[in-house]
């Protein structure tokens, strides 16, 4: 038996650090910054609070659990890398360490103690094999599972197929109401994560709907009084949490200077009590690196321009040709990006003042500002002008700050060029995109939003084959001007996929 859980053969000796703190009434909370210094080869943690809101490592960074036997980790896989022999009657869990989904089925692997009948493959998905797709899993995500010659995906179905199919101690209680529960937590989840990642890729506060999202949490996290979990104790459905629970933590404290246990008892429970439980520690990530991963795929900055709210049909006008220059804009609208990144490229934050206007519920005296009644438009020395490409040349022209236009002529008349050819290709990727047959693109020159439509409607990666666009898209994500203008790629993907009647 105990072969089986190695974890019971020895004393498991954990670290808590929880620092006394004076308490202010007013400012922004404290933050940990965390420094870690060897000492008789045991990590030593040095804490000290800060109330900067720049910090950016908090202080749960500390609370993983040292666990005393720690499994040796194979490095992750990249494209030179070549594949394991595959359906040979090894059992191999695919996964990337810092995906939260790939970690619910290696914290289930773990918690069974299957240390030694599911091999772990990592996968490096910044440089993701070329085999993987080819040869393990078509759909080309993480987590998967090679298992009895086939493979089996979808990180919550992995949680339930390991745990039915597989020895160790169940995950699942017998309890028919904590059975219901544990269904209708895991129908949860995608609401959950969307409720959050909505307030992160936002400019804005933290929202009422990720607010609203955190108090279902922690009102769930209260339904069964015979422990800190989930169903009581620790459960599939605590699996399917504790990855973004944690993650949240980070961001929403390092990004918004918002605790997202702050007046959530039961929450700060679960996170006290889940990083006892070797399992899941075993799986914790550097903080640092997953913000810097966030921040990175997303754009995300504590020091983001704080935006304006998005005006409806019920918002007042602003005062027309009152001195003020005006970007009207819409945060969703790839065409209006054009002329807010080239704002932002130039730092006229101060000097433009964006206007979003809801285009789903547009203002009715939004005509009277531009009669053509389409985004974006300037106001500028008493005129309106609009069409984005002319507002990327005015602005350019008419404001101060780095030039975007080269002085060599012949890299201006290849602008030119490549200007007079977005709309044919903007075209053609949309035909593309309605069309129900495969897709052959002979030139793609990136634009962010194709990259995620064309992935998930088509299946098809618009950067294979494509070594300069794929430089392109890794250095222009490089770039604030253009980063501080993304937007959740779900809530573009669902209202594209709206408009194709898909």
């Amino acid at each position: 038996m105990f072969a089986r859980f190695p974890s019971l053969l020895v004393t498991t000796a954990r670290l808590h650090l929880r620092p006394r703190l004076a308490a202010s009434p007013a400012g922004p909370s404290p933050r940990i910054k965390i420094r870690c210094s060897p000492r008789a080869g045991a990590p030593h943690y040095q804490l000290r609070a800060r109330s900067s809101s720049r910090t950016r490592i908090v202080a749960m960074a500390a609370a993983a659990a040292a666990s005393p036997v720690k499994e040796v980790l194979p490095p992750p896989l990249n494209s030179t890398s070549e594949p394991p022999p595959l359906f040979d009657g090894t059992t191999r869990l695919y996964i990337a360490y810092h995906c939260p989904y790939a970690r619910r089925a290696w914290i289930t692997r773990n918690y069974k103690g299957l240390y030694d009948k599911i091999k772990i493959v990592a996968i490096d998905l910044a440089d993701r094999p070329a085999w993987y797709k080819e040869k393990v899993y078509p759909e080309n995500k993480v987590p998967s599972l090679e298992h009895n010659n086939k493979v089996k995906g979808e990180s919550l179905d992995l949680v339930k197929y390991i745990d039915s199919n597989f020895e160790g101690p169940s995950l699942l209680p017998e309890d028919p109401a904590k059975k219901q529960f544990a269904e209708e937590l895991l129908a949860y989840t995608d609401v959950f994560i969307k409720a959050a990642f909505s307030s992160l890729l936002s400019k804005e506060a933290v929202s009422e709907e990720t607010v609203a999202a955190l108090d279902k949490i922690e009102e769930a996290l209260g339904r069964f009084n015979d422990g800190p979990f989930f169903l009581g104790q620790f459960s599939l459905a605590d699996i399917a949490y504790v990855t973004f629970i944690e993650n949240f933590q980070i961001f929403f404290s390092n990004i918004k200077n918002y605790d997202i246990t702050k007046g959530r008892p039961n929450l700060q429970k679960f996170v006290e009590e889940v990083n006892k439980i070797d399992a899941y520690t075993q799986t914790k990530q550097d903080p640092q690196l997953l913000l810097d991963l966030l921040k990175k795929q997303f754009g995300c900055s504590s020091d983001m321009e704080a935006l304006p709210p998005t005006l409806t049909s019920t918002a007042e006008q602003p005062p027309l040709y009152d001195g003020t220059t005006r970007l009207y804009m819409s945060y969703i609208c790839p065409y209006a990006q054009r002329a807010w990144i080239t704002r932002n490229y130039k730092g006229l934050q101060e000097e433009i003042k964006l206007v979003p206007i809801d285009t789903a519920d547009k203002p009715e005296w939004y005509r009277e500002v531009y009669p053509k009644n389409q985004l974006p438009s300037l106001e500028h020395n008493k005129k309106i002008i609009g069409e984005s490409l002319d507002l990327i040349k005015y602005i350019d022209s008419n404001f101060d700050s780095p030039k975007l236009t080269s002085n060599d002529p012949e890299k201006q008349r290849f602008a030119e060029e490549l200007l007079g050819y977005s709309d044919a290709f903007n075209q053609a990727m949309i035909d593309a995109l309605r069309s129900k047959g495969p897709v052959d693109i002979a030139y793609a020159p990136f634009i962010d939003d194709f990259q995620i439509f064309f992935a998930d409607i088509k299946n098809y990666d618009i950067t294979e084959g494509r070594v300069n666009i794929r430089i392109f898209i890794e250095e222009i994500n490089k770039i604030d001007a253009y980063t501080q203008t993304k937007q959740d790629p779900q809530v573009l993907l669902a209202l594209t996929k709206e408009k194709l009647g898909n």
